[in-house]
């Protein structure tokens, strides 16, 4: 059970209501993680604008992208983030091999040479913070530097998003539950 109260749109204030309202406009669930940040109206309008721009506007793969979410969920034990984004990186091109294989990726030739370079930087970032040269570049030989950047952002925003979502204790919405891990 969540340690803050999950804001329903009746109950938002400010940026937090005028956001609920134009996603049950649009049809689109609001997750409980974006209920709970509704605690503060207008932090929770920045990180939905962050959110989507690196979902939907970047320049990293999106097969790559959602790896990368995906191993930092399961780094963080961040079920929720990961019960989210399966269904994600499936449609981005993720294989049902790479999501079994992802915890012991090393080990197994579904993921190609960009795909470990990736996610030994994703790993190091998660772990470290710091990035060993030899890392970085081998990241690097495969991204542009916008695409490096992203990558970044995708450590330390996924990365946020699990902080919040173990700290606070959200509970996984029904609707993706099956995709919880074993």
């Amino acid at each position: 059970m969540a340690r803050v109260r999950l804001v329903t749109t009746s109950e938002a204030e400010g940026d937090a209501r005028q956001l609920f309202t134009a996603l049950e406009r649009q049809g689109a669930a609001i997750l409980n993680l974006h209920r709970a940040i509704g605690n503060s109206p207008t932090i929770l309008r920045n990180f939905l604008r962050l959110g989507t721009s690196l979902l939907g506007f970047g320049q990293l793969p999106p097969n790559l992208r959602e790896l990368a979410i995906l191993r930092i969920a399961q780094m963080t034990g961040a079920d929720y983030e990961w019960a989210h984004h399966v269904p994600l990186a499936k449609q981005a091109g993720v294989s049902e091999e790479q999501i079994k294989s992802l915890k012991k990726w090393e080990a197994h030739d579904c993921f190609d040479d960009r795909a470990r370079a990736l996610l030994l930087y994703v790993e190091t970032v998660t772990r470290e913070v710091a990035v060993p040269g030899d890392v970085f570049n081998a990241a690097r030989a495969y991204l542009s530097e916008g695409g490096i950047v992203e990558l970044t952002l995708v450590c330390g925003y996924w990365g946020m998003a699990t902080r919040i979502l173990k700290a606070l204790d959200i509970d996984v919405e029904p609707d993706v539950q099956q995709y919880l891990p074993a």
